[in-house]
C-alpha cells in the first residue's frame, strides 16, 4: 500500500463514521459513539396512531398535533381555582400554563441533533383545549384505544396529604347523571396514578398499589389501553418489563363522549360551570392510538424515550 493510500483510508474511515454519528448517534462522555434516539419518530410511525401532541412549542396558543390528522388543541390559560374544594377533591391553582420548559423525555430530541431536547410545558391550571372528533372516541365499536403521557408532578407529598385532589393529566369525559362517557387519567386523592372509565351509566378506577405513591419531580411514562372485545382497561406506569403484570386493569364496558364535549389535557371536570382537577407538573408526548398497542411495543417506547434502547 502506498504512503498516500496509508493515509487516505484512515481519514475515509473517519468521515463515515462521523457521518454516521450526525444521522444515528452521538459522542457519549469517554468519546464513544452511542445511539441516537428520537422519540417522537417513534410515536410517528407506530401503527394506529390517531393524535400527538409533543406540547413542545415555545410560544403561541397552538398546541399542534403531528399526527397527519392534525387534530390541533389551544393552549389555555385558566380559569382560576382559588381555593381547595375537599368537596370534589380538587386543588387550588393560579390557571397558568409556561412552554418552552425544560424536556423530560431523555430520548426526545430535535431534528439531528441528539444534545438538543425538545422542550415541554408546565402546568398548573392551565390546559390544553382539543375540539371535539368522533376520531378521539373511538367512535366505533369494539372500542379499542391506548393512550401515553410522559409527566412530571410537581406537588409534595405534603401537599397530597393536605389537599388530597384529583390531578388530571387527560380526560375526555362527562360524569353528570344520566350521562356517563369516555375516559380519564389523571393522579387520585390518594397520590396514586389512576385512570377512569364510564359504561353510560356509572364511572369506575383502575388504580395502582399503595406502595406506589407519586413522588413529586420523577418522571412517570403512563399508558392506558383498553381492549374492547375483552372490556379489559389497562393502566401501565413506567413499563420496563411488559412480561410483568400491569399496574392496574378493571373489566368494564365503554360509552366513548359524544359531541360537543372537547378533550383536555392539563385540566378536568370541564363540562361543569367551572373546571377542576388541575395538574400541577410538567407533562409532553401526549399520544392517542385507536388500537391497542402491544406490550413489546410500549415496552420499547418507554425505553426509546428513556434514551435507553
Amino acid at each position: 500500500m502506498s504512503a498516500m493510500l496509508l493515509i487516505l483510508v484512515p481519514i475515509v474511515v473517519l468521515a463515515i463514521a462521523w457521518s454516521m454519528c450526525f444521522v444515528g448517534c452521538s459522542l457519549d462522555a469517554e468519546g464513544e459513539l452511542s445511539p441516537f434516539y428520537q422519540y417522537q419518530n417513534t410515536v410517528t410511525g407506530t401503527v394506529g396512531l390517531i393524535a400527538f401532541w409533543p406540547l413542545d412549542e415555545t410560544s403561541g396558543t397552538k398546541a399542534h398535533d403531528i399526527s397527519p390528522n392534525h387534530f390541533d388543541g389551544t393552549y389555555t390559560t385558566g380559569p382560576n381555582v382559588p381555593t381547595y374544594n375537599a368537596g370534589d377533591h380538587s386543588d387550588a391553582a393560579p390557571g397558568t400554563y409556561t412552554p418552552n420548559q425544560p424536556n423530560i423525555v431523555a430520548g426526545d430530541s430535535s431534528g439531528n441533533s441528539a444534545t438538543t431536547l425538545n422542550p415541554c410545558v408546565a402546568f398548573d391550571g392551565g390546559y390544553v383545549n382539543v375540539p371535539w372528533h368522533s376520531a378521539l372516541g373511538p367512535a366505533l365499536a369494539p372500542y379499542q384505544f391506548t393512550i401515553e403521557a410522559w409527566v412530571v408532578p410537581n406537588w409534595t407529598l405534603d401537599d397530597a396529604q393536605t389537599y388530597p385532589s384529583y390531578r388530571t393529566v387527560i380526560a375526555h369525559n362527562v360524569v353528570s347523571s344520566p350521562k356517563f362517557q369516555g375516559f380519564w387519567l389523571c393522579a387520585s386523592p390518594e397520590n396514586l396514578w389512576t385512570v377512569a372509565i364510564c359504561d353510560g351509566s356509572q364511572q369506575q378506577f383502575a388504580t395502582t398499589s399503595n406502595n406506589q405513591t407519586i413522588v413529586q419531580g420523577s418522571l412517570y411514562f403512563l399508558v392506558v389501553t383498553y381492549d374492547g372485545t375483552t372490556n379489559q382497561l389497562t393502566l401501565w406506569v413506567n413499563p420496563a418489563d411488559t412480561t410483568q403484570p400491569p399496574d392496574a386493569q378493571l373489566s368494564i364496558g365503554y360509552v366513548p363522549v359524544s359531541s360537543p364535549i372537547p378533550l383536555y389535557i392539563g385540566i378536568g371536570g370541564t363540562f361543569l360551570p367551572t373546571p377542576r382537577n388541575p395538574f400541577n407538573g410538567s407533562i409532553q408526548d401526549v399520544a392517542f392510538y385507536n388500537v391497542v398497542l402491544p406490550p413489546q411495543t410500549i415496552e420499547n417506547h418507554y425505553a426509546n424515550g428513556s434514551g435507553i434502547e
